[in-house]
């Protein structure tokens, strides 16, 4: 049995429905003091070696990672594991209830001759999100090696996503009891504080600016401030820290200064808002297809475009303007987005450079009505531009905001939609990591008139696994204002029959039709003269594959 005298201890839990889990462990993980994360490396990072790691033993529950017990073994050995086998958060928030009924951390050895009681939550505090992005970019007591220099064992809060000038809320009822102006070098920079019920205060920092003054009550959901990255900060964000009076001398944290994870607190974030309703006209996500990958549009393309029943339509900058005419004579309602492309290959291509050379193209395609245009395509990508035109994703999202701009001048109806990325981890000298480009870009990409993703998988699971079907629910979280167009999509797998992969689609769009903020998904790809001979939906001899008479058979 394992020891109950620990010093440090997490619970890992799956990143699918995250909040429903984390409000599985409330109870339990304010009971014993234990943090939660959704990320394997930073459970074993925690407190390496000292810490426990408690799992989630979810079949499927960590695509990225197979086996995550048989993973968690392989990378930290010496770490002691408290497998957790349930496969839904109640049945978790009852085994957890068990422990605290019997007051034992990891439970005894023999279960209990009757059902534990549920108690009542030991406290009924709860934090409001306090900002309208409902995505932590890190967690409680993360880094550790970072935060050792400042006497703390890790990161002493929560960082929320919030760009520059986004809106902070108060967590809960409480008086403002002091706000920083940000001088003196303070870590936290602009920042306040709030004096909440039962010993709680919380602290708001990186702050713009500060929207209350000191002795003003506040309710939960209040406007108090606007966020940037002010104090020790590197990026736009919201720190929050959780403090409760006497946890430090009553042993209930680690942490000095009564500071204490503030993440089993938080309520989780409402519904994703819808973005603005007059940036998109349709009241659902259209069923659609990328045109051909290299050039204009063939004969033979335009009968898969019927048959499917396609209802956008998008087309390289490479492409005949004519083509726009030939998809609204099938579909008069057709959307229709162009992605403007040049050649980065082997070349540094300057902003002005590239707004030159696509200029013209853009221009018929203006002419004909488009005004839906992909700058670029996968930038994290070496034959895409990294590593030569920019260095990481700041770099890129320098350079696209300066096209932007040079384009926006000539085309001022035009909206201009940050590119899809290639997903995934990085590779060396081809890929860079995906979320890292992301975040390193992310003040960019609010620039943005929209966003595109690529999501691809390679099994029927994968199509419904955040790191493949389901990828752009990480963009909806990171930007749930703008509008998301899935701008490729693909069962890539050369051993998947296309019967099968048209069967998946179907069933992709069918997912996707009611999903907010989402405008359209662009299957990838209606024909190719070399490359993709496993996504292609008709042949270079001009025959269909299955794909698109499945997609126009649905029922929707």
């Amino acid at each position: 049995m394992m020891s109950e005298d620990v010093k440090y201890h997490i619970i890992l839990l799956p990143r699918a429905d995250y909040w429903d889990w984390v409000n599985a462990v409330r109870e339990y993980a304010i009971h014993f003091g234990v943090s939660v994360t959704p990320r394997p490396e930073n459970a074993i990072r925690f407190h390496r070696p000292s810490q426990v790691i408690s799992v989630v033993n979810l079949p499927g529950g960590y695509p990225a990672y197979g086996d995550v017990v048989r993973w968690l073994q392989a990378q930290a050995p010496e770490v002691p594991l408290d497998v957790l086998e349930v496969t839904t958060p109640s049945a978790l928030r009852d085994l957890l209830r068990g422990r605290i009924a019997v007051g034992l951390r990891f439970g005894s050895e023999a279960a209990p001759e009757e059902e534990p009681s549920s108690p009542e939550p030991e406290t009924d505090f709860r934090l409001r999100w306090p900002t309208d992005y409902p995505i932590i970019t890190q967690g409680f007591g993360e880094n550790p090696d970072v935060y050792r220099r400042w006497g703390l064992p890790g990161h002493e809060g929560v960082d929320i996503r919030a760009p520059l000038n986004a809106n902070v809320y108060a967590c809960a009822d409480g008086v403002v009891y002091r706000v920083h102006d940000g001088t003196g070098n303070h870590p936290y920079g602009v920042h306040i504080r709030i004096q909440h019920a039962d010993g709680y205060r919380t602290i708001y920092a990186h702050l713009n600016r500060a929207l209350v003054h000191s002795g003003q009550t506040v309710r939960a959901g209040d406007l108090i401030g606007l966020a940037n990255s002010t104090g020790n900060s590197t990026g736009h964000h919201l720190h929050l820290t959780l403090k409760k009076e006497g946890a430090t001398a009553a042993g209930l944290t680690t942490y000095p200064r009564d500071i204490i994870d503030p993440t089993p607190f938080l309520v989780s974030p409402d519904e994703l808002p819808a973005p603005p309703s007059d940036t998109w006209p349709y009241d659902h996500v259209l069923v659609g297809l990328h045109g051909r990958a290299d050039g204009p549009m063939q004969e033979p393309d335009w009968g898969v475009v019927e048959t499917a029943r396609v209802e956008a339509l998008k087309l390289s900058s490479s492409a005949a303007p004519e083509d726009v005419a030939r998809a609204w004579r099938i579909n008069s309602d057709m959307f229709i987005m162009v992605r403007l492309f040049a050649d980065f290959r082997n070349r540094v291509v300057r902003a002005a450079d590239f707004a030159r050379w696509v200029e013209p193209d853009m221009q018929r395609f203006y002419d004909q009505g488009v005004r839906y245009y992909e700058v670029h395509n996968e930038p994290n990508l070496t034959p895409e531009g990294y590593g030569t035109s920019w260095r990481d994703g700041r770099g890129f999202g320098e350079w696209f905001v300066e096209v932007m701009g040079l384009l926006k001048a000539k085309f001022p109806e035009a909206r201009f939609g940050w590119p899809g990325l290639s997903p995934g981890p990085a590779t060396p000298g081809m890929r860079s990591d995906e979320e890292a480009f992301l975040e390193s870009a992310s003040d960019f990409i609010e620039h943005a008139d929209w966003i595109g993703c690529h999501c691809y998988w390679q099994n029927r699971a994968d199509m419904f696994s955040l790191e493949g079907g389901l990828r752009y629910q990480l963009y909806r979280e990171l930007w749930p204002r703008k509008l998301l167009f899935i701008t490729e999509f693909s069962n890539t797998s050369p051993s998947v029959d296309l019967q099968t992969k048209g069967d998946e689609y179907v069933e992709y769009y069918r997912h996707l039709r009611n999903q907010s903020g989402i405008g359209a998904a662009f299957a990838f790809v209606v024909s190719a003269s070399a490359n993709f001979p496993y996504e292609v939906w008709r042949r270079e001899d001009g025959q269909p594959t299955p794909i698109a008479g499945l997609v126009g058979a649905r029922s929707f």
